[in-house]
């Protein structure tokens, strides 16, 4: 009885230790969440600084862990983005700063092909007005709906916006070849700093 009373114990402090996959400048992720009825993975966490500011911490959750950008981009399921603001940030800044890595990463023609759901993301995230410190963004791409969902605070933010192409181009933001941060690019695919991409 002491025996299997004291493997209970160990069992439930291991789920406990386990609630947390990561935390990083204190900010916790969840080592597992379930987009579009899928168990995804908590496949890394990245500090994203401009200049000498945090400006939020990133999560990139697949439906298996990946250490190669191309593969997270493209394999097929459910996937998620987290960023949770280390700082205030406006609409604008927020606004710019997406649709310059994404001009970054995406050809013109891929940039014209997703215009409608890029000016529909701008306008949900003018309609917030502003991302406070603390404030959790999060990008849901649903392989059922074949669709985007921006969530804030755990509120969704209007209309899922279609295509799969859509959420290819925002991942290319930090995954792409000239992500918005090389170091962000590496913690999100969870490569040691000496660590090359894997096929």
């Amino acid at each position: 009885m002491v025996f299997r009373v004291g493997v209970r114990a160990v069992i439930i402090l291991a789920l406990s230790a386990n609630a947390f996959a990561g935390e990083l400048e204190g900010v916790q992720l969840d080592e597992r969440v379930q987009v579009d009825g899928q168990a995804l993975e908590l496949n890394g966490m990245a500090l994203r600084t401009r200049m000498f500011f945090k400006v939020y911490v990133a999560g990139l959750y697949l439906p298996r862990k990946v250490s190669n950008a191309e593969r997270a981009i493209e394999d097929a399921g459910a996937k998620r983005i987290v960023l949770v603001m280390l700082r205030d940030a406006s609409a604008d800044q927020f606004c710019e700063s997406v649709e310059l890595g994404m001009d970054a990463n995406n050809t013109d023609e891929d940039m014209e092909r997703v215009k409608p759901q890029t000016e529909a993301l701008f306008a949900k995230i003018r309609a917030i007005g502003e991302a406070r410190k603390g404030a959790r963004i999060v990008l849901d791409y649903s392989p059922s709906r074949d669709a985007t969902t921006l969530y804030f605070d755990a509120a969704s933010q209007g209309e899922p916006m279609p295509g799969r192409a859509f959420f290819r181009a925002l991942l290319r933001i930090w995954l792409g070849e000239r992500p918005a941060q090389l170091e962000v690019k590496r913690m999100l695919l969870g490569q040691s700093e000496d660590e090359k991409e894997s096929p």
